[in-house]
């Protein structure tokens, strides 16, 4: 069946409210609602626009999401002669039709791929989550109760966590901080100076990252939010991110389709990431790591004693601290690489679950979740507890 539409003076406001109500009940409703797909982007070019009813004349099934032009907009393209054009030409609505149902049920399904992809690279992410955490001279950890311990330095009250039941737990410099199981932010220590990395902001975030002098986190509809001193989080950036990692004076973030961006302090190039797609992050004191999809490691910022020269192999995770980089490979043993004065590079044998680098010292759950640390011990901050347990994915 063919049919003509004609439109003499619409405003684009009104085309794309009627549009997105549109129903198929018949030829004309199914052509209405194919274009309904399109209006509700409200991101396509008009020339794009043409080129898939053209397209969908032919018979045949384009992409489901055409090239976006940033300029473009709804008021954009329902303006344009040659779309007016088109509409007022005869179409074949049962092969419009046919293309908007391939279309919609195309979309349904990268949606889905989509999701799934971000949910199992979300889920690779929590198996390594900080239930322990190692920072400048303490560290601390979820105990299988949930609660948090921590040992080592206690100058700023940074080692005396408040009680709850916490999710996550990630130590700074002089400052912890802490998700518990309701999404809201705990964090306990010094303020550098009343900076303010200690008080955190209101809602609900899904994680926590301590850095030197600032603390980011992810909130539960994925976004990034930063607080603390202005060098090392500067303007939270926009978009969906699964994971952060507040640096010394920089921080990275990975988003939902494994793009890193970094932001702060770039001395060292430690906030130029490279273009690959990774699953996990990690921001130290002057160079950043990350695995890849791939499982290898790779970083980058300063490297003059091989911080950022990671080894060949594939890594469950990687941690970037000081000078110096810590990783589980995949047999579960742990390599480090870079600075080594205080045995802070040479980890014990043994298979590890997650490993956390600070200071001079490392911290790493091993495979029965006891912890295990190795480097300098001149402030308590190495021996944890004797009786720790933490909480893993095994042991709730």
């Amino acid at each position: 069946m063919k049919f003509t539409i004609h439109i003499l003076l619409l405003s684009s406001m009104f085309l794309s409210n009627t549009l997105a109500h549109a129903t198929a009940t018949s030829d004309t409703d199914a052509y209405i609602a194919a274009l309904a797909l399109f209006l509700e982007q409200k991101t396509i070019g008009d020339a794009e626009l043409v080129n898939v009813f053209e397209a969908a004349e032919d018979g045949k099934v384009v992409n489901p999401i055409p090239p976006v032009r940033a300029e473009a907009s709804v008021e954009h393209f329902v303006a344009n002669n040659a779309l007016v054009e088109l509409l007022q030409g005869e179409i074949d609505a049962a092969r419009v039709a046919a293309w908007a149902a391939a279309n919609i049920k195309e979309q349904d399904r990268v949606r889905k791929k989509r999701k799934q992809t971000q949910d199992e690279t979300k889920e690779l992410w929590k198996d390594s989550a900080a239930v322990l955490s190692n920072g400048y001279y303490h560290a601390c950890a979820i105990t299988t109760n949930g609660t948090v311990t921590c040992w080592g330095l206690d100058d700023y009250h940074q080692s005396s966590p408040p009680l709850g039941v916490f999710q996550s737990v990630s130590v700074g410099s002089i400052h912890t901080c802490g998700v518990i199981t309701d999404g809201t932010v705990k964090c306990w220590g010094g303020d550098n100076g009343g900076q303010k990395q200690t008080i955190a902001p209101s809602g609900a975030f899904r994680s926590v990252s301590a850095g030197s002098w600032h603390t980011c986190g992810v909130r539960v509809n994925d976004t990034v939010e930063c607080w603390g001193h202005e060098d090392g989080r500067s303007a939270s950036p926009s978009g969906e991110f699964q994971s952060v990692s507040a640096g010394y004076e920089h921080t990275c973030g990975l988003k939902t389709d494994g793009v890193v961006i970094c932001w702060g302090k770039n001395t060292y190039g430690q906030a130029t990431p490279p273009t690959d797609a990774f699953k996990s992050i990690s921001a130290g004191y002057t160079h950043t790591c990350g695995v890849r999809v791939d499982g290898t490691v790779k970083c980058w910022g300063w490297d003059i004693i091989g911080q950022s020269t990671a080894p060949s192999g594939i890594f469950r995770s990687v941690c970037a601290g000081a000078n110096f980089s810590c990783g589980v490979k995949a047999d579960g043993t742990v390599a480090c690489w870079g600075t080594n004065r205080r045995g802070e590079s040479t980890p014990p044998a043994g298979v590890f679950r997650s490993v956390s680098a600070g200071i001079t010292k490392t911290c790493g759950v091993k495979a029965d979740n006891t912890v295990e640390c190795w480097g300098t011990d001149d402030l308590g901050q190495t021996p944890p507890p004797s009786d720790l347990i933490v909480l893993m994915e095994n042991n709730k």
